[in-house]
């Protein structure tokens, strides 16, 4: 290593071990900073004594690396020259005991039941501020922040006390500490749990209570919330249903976001009641979020429609004319305050039916995900294009609708 750079620092600049050997991280794996920039000075140490008794001008590179080096002041003593240590420039001898810190968040950690972790730091905007005024005066491109040194060395310490591990990425809690006050807040990041639900109630919807909805998909999975010790809870589910129609055949997946929980570690039991089973699958992640939302937009799904027809019908095969149609909805009315100009454009693969009496029959239909199924059955008064009601020339009424499958 060449020497020069650092030395040219020093003249400048009195740094501690810590943060001299910082900017030179990148140089040497498996060293601590502390212990690169304490080689450095022995070596500068070494070479300036040398050429000083060999008569080399060196004695003012001797009192720049005496400031912060304790053998140079003692060979300095010895032969005359007095020389008081500083401060390093940068940390302000901040760095000595950093570690002091970690007893901080395992006093703030020791209520929740967590695995991973990581830890965040406020330094001081001047210290910032001084550590980016060395590396630009010296164009260091081989160092690390001060700022990833004090969160690698204070979450090594939290790991050695409670026996957890950090995960930068994804940790469960993030430890944020203010220095230098020691202050620790506590960032507990949500329990998302994965799984599928069965509706098996008419009179229930997933998150609202309005008209004859007796209870909600959100009140059944607050056990959730409370299981893993939440302050709320969410439902991200993979589109919807109305309030009347049941999701049956393999379910519905959803994704319940527990949030700010004081445990981690659990795995939760299925609910099973009448109105509802939800079964969890296991720790879900932000990107199953936003793959159910896109899903819900194209999944395939099978429905079962009870339907009653104003007049007697013998012949429902005309309804082959709908398979492999493409189907054109305005909003529905009864949603329409929602957005009164949207238009759906969604396709039916497969009808087939079953006639129960000459004013009931049974529909099963499989469709591309977002079409208005009700809508599709009666035409909403013309507003979808082409409808069961426009095919067979009768007022029909959807007497009960089920989810049968989701693709």
């Amino acid at each position: 290593m060449d020497l020069e750079k650092p030395l040219q620092i020093l003249r400048r600049y009195p740094l501690c071990d810590y943060c001299l050997g910082r900017l030179f991280a990148q140089m040497g794996h498996g060293i601590e900073n502390r212990d690169r920039g304490s080689a450095i000075k022995i070596l500068l140490h070494m070479k300036l004594v040398g050429d000083y008794r060999s008569g080399a001008a060196v004695l003012e590179d001797l009192k720049s690396l005496a400031r912060v080096h304790e053998p140079t002041r003692r060979f300095l003593d010895k032969i005359g020259v007095e020389v008081a240590p500083e401060d390093c420039y940068i940390c302000g001898s901040l760095l000595n005991d950093v570690e002091k810190y970690a007893k901080n968040v395992v006093d703030v950690l020791k209520d929740i039941d967590f695995e991973t972790f990581s830890i965040g730091t406020t330094i001081p905007r001047e210290i910032l501020e001084r550590e980016a005024e060395v590396v630009k005066s010296f164009m260091v491109t081989t160092g690390e922040s001060i700022k990833h040194e004090i969160n690698r060395r204070i979450g090594r310490e939290v790991m050695k006390l409670l026996g957890k591990r950090v995960d930068k990425l994804k940790p469960q809690v993030v430890a944020r500490i203010n220095l230098p006050s020691g202050d620790v807040s506590v960032l507990r990041n949500p329990v998302l749990i994965g799984g599928t639900y069965l509706k098996l109630s008419r009179q229930m919807s997933q998150v609202k209570k309005f008209g004859n909805v007796r209870v909600t998909l959100f009140e059944k999975l607050q056990y959730l919330r409370e299981l893993f010790g939440g302050v709320e809870h969410l439902i991200h589910a993979a589109g919807r249903e109305d309030v009347d129609v049941r999701t049956l055949g393999n379910g519905r997946p959803v994704v319940v976001e527990v949030k700010q929980p004081s445990r981690y570690n659990f795995s939760p039991p299925p609910l099973v009641d009448r109105e509802v089973v939800f079964i969890p699958s296991g720790v879900a992640g932000r990107t199953e979020i936003r793959r159910l939302k896109e899903k819900s937009k194209v999944n395939i799904k099978t429905y079962r429609v009870l339907v009653a027809c104003e007049k007697p019908l013998d012949d429902l095969s005309t309804l082959s004319m709908l398979r492999g149609k493409t189907v054109t909805q305005l909003t529905p009315r009864r949603i329409k305050r929602l957005n009164p100009r949207g238009k759906r454009v969604r396709m039916v693969y497969e009808i087939s039916w079953r006639q129960l009496t000459p004013h009931v029959f049974e529909l099963y239909v499989r469709c591309q995900g977002g079409l208005y199924v009700k809508e599709f059955i009666h035409g909403d008064g013309g507003r979808t294009k082409p409808s069961v009601a426009e095919i067979l020339n009768t007022n029909l009424e959807v007497i009960e609708l089920d989810v049968l499958a989701i693709e």
